[in-house]
């Protein structure tokens, strides 16, 4: 099992007894210039025209359909640029990690096409396990705990990044099946390993939610909200206010563009010294 081969190799690295694994010097030192490659991508990064690509297409049309359209995102926070860079530090020293942990890897780091409804979609995938290709993934604390650990089927109810499409994609690109997602938790170490276990026909399903969501965007249909307002509950009562789901419009770049009247703010009913924040809709 996977997961068991990747925690065991780690434990003994822990309890410096790894004295008998394999660690190939030509691992790190690949490792190393991956890491380079980020640096340069990250720090050099200049603003790119809109483009579907495998990275995206799973995420939930209205989004895109923004994006496509030129309006300008919400300001990220400052310290975006290290989040990303943590999730590409991961990617990298978890290259080495599976490779100490003796996985059988059948590839990686495939450059790869998909034709849909007319598009190529392009993308990099990062690794195959006995010919299944899988994601990597850095999560924070809460979705490890709350999202990633309830499995495939947790995930598939709040992928508001739109995980599943990505790596369907991926797989459909090269004839392969989708084996799921090495996560590990930016906080603490804690690394999880999630099957995608499902079906052909779910698996067509999803591509043909893909299917509609590029041949939307690429004839620049109008734009269709995916999510509505849901009232605010409190202590299992209603507040009379209404706020937007955290989890989907709540990680959206255009958020604002979309609800002019949304306001992040602590929540009034709440008396906490640290209250929660919430996207509430201003009349």
């Amino acid at each position: 099992m996977l997961q068991v081969a990747i925690r065991h190799a780690l434990d003994k690295l822990s309890n410096d007894e790894g004295q008998d694994l394999v660690i190939d010097d030509a691992w790190i030192e690949e490792a190393g210039e991956q890491f380079k490659d980020t640096l340069r991508r990250q720090f050099r990064r200049e603003k790119e025209d809109f483009r579907l690509r495998m990275s995206n297409i799973g995420r939930p049309l209205c989004q895109l359909q923004m994006a496509k359209s030129g309006a300008v995102p919400t300001r990220k926070p400052y310290n975006h640029i290290v989040r990303m860079i943590h999730g590409d530090i991961f990617e990298c020293v978890m290259d080495v990690i599976l490779k100490v942990a003796k996985v059988n890897i059948t590839g990686a780091k495939n450059k790869v096409k998909l034709e849909v409804a007319g598009e190529t979609i392009k993308g990099e995938d990062d690794i195959h396990i006995d010919d299944k290709v899988w994601d990597i993934k850095s999560s924070s604390p809460w979705a490890y705990d709350n999202k990633w650990s309830l499995g495939y089927e947790g995930l598939k109810k709040e992928d508001s990044f739109g995980y599943v499409g990505q790596l369907v994609g991926y797989a459909k690109a090269q004839g392969k099946e989708p084996g799921g997602w090495i996560v590990g938790n930016k906080s603490t170490g804690e690394i999880m390993v999630v099957e995608m276990n499902t079906t052909d026909h779910e698996i067509d399903t999803v591509m043909l939610k893909i299917q509609d969501t590029v041949k939307k965007v690429s004839t620049n249909t109008t734009l269709e909200r995916q999510f509505e307002p849901e009232m605010d509950m409190w202590r299992g009562q209603p507040t009379g206010l209404r706020r937007l789901n955290p989890k989907t419009c709540g990680f959206c770049d255009f958020v604002h563009k979309c609800w002019p009247n949304a306001e992040y703010a602590p929540h009034p009913s709440s008396t906490a010294k640290n209250p929660p924040n919430y996207w509430f809709l201003r009349e």
